[in-house]
Order: C-alpha cells, then structure tokens, then sequence
C-alpha cells in the first residue's frame, strides 16, 4: 500500500471512529467539573473533584484527566514537567469524586506549575 493509500484509510478509518462517536454522543449527556491547582516547587498537594450529578443515575460512566503545565508569563526558570508526579489517583467519598495527589519535584528557582484535573459524568438517555 503506497503513502497516498494509507493516508486515505487513515481518514476512512477516522471518518468511521467520528460517526460511531457521534452516534453515541447524541444518545448521552457529557458534564464535566474542573480544578486547577497551583503547585510551588517542591510541594504536595491534594486536589478532589466531585463528579457532575455524582450517583443520580444508576447508568451514568464516571471517569478524569489529569493535565500539567506552566502558566504563561510564570515567574522563576522554566520546570521540567517530567519531575512533577501523580502519586495516586482515585474515586473518593463513595465515588462522588475524584482525587489526586501530586508532588511537584523541581528546584527551588524554578516556575510554579499547574495541575488540572477534570472528573467527567456520562450519562446515557433516558436516564435510569
């Protein structure tokens, strides 16, 4: 299969994941919270997120996302985000929400970083 042919599968291929997705999206209501915490170099910290309508219905899927990333315009050198760690990540309180515990392990002089953490609630139609 030449260069030309893949990339058309490719895109016949993402054409067909698009309209599956769609089809599953109209039949669901997607709601989303969001936290962004700031972590100093050198400090832990622990961000929970409740999930929208947490256990209102019995069909509902619950999952998160974690994020990292430095503020533009931070102050201090730039940090290496691969020395800012998720030590756990889990449901909390009955699985209403979700927790992370993170450790930003860059030096002193370095920008503070971010963390975002997004806790997602999928619920199917008609909810149950």
């Amino acid at each position: 299969m030449n260069g030309a042919h893949r990339i058309a599968a490719a895109g016949a291929a993402t054409a067909l994941l698009a309209a599956a997705a769609a089809a599953i999206a109209a039949g669901s209501i997607t709601k989303h919270n969001a936290r962004i915490a700031e972590l100093a170099p050198g400090e832990t910290r622990t961000i929970t997120v409740p999930y929208p309508d947490a256990l209102e219905y019995g069909n509902a899927r619950y999952f998160a996302t974690i994020g990292t990333g430095v503020e533009p315009g931070a102050r201090g050198s730039k940090p290496n985000l691969k020395r800012v760690k998720i030590l756990e990540d889990h449901s909390v309180q009955g699985g209403s929400g979700f927790q992370v515990r993170a450790r930003n392990g860059n030096a002193a002089a370095t920008a503070a970083v971010q963390i975002e953490v997004i806790a997602t609630t999928v619920e199917p139609l008609p909810h149950h």
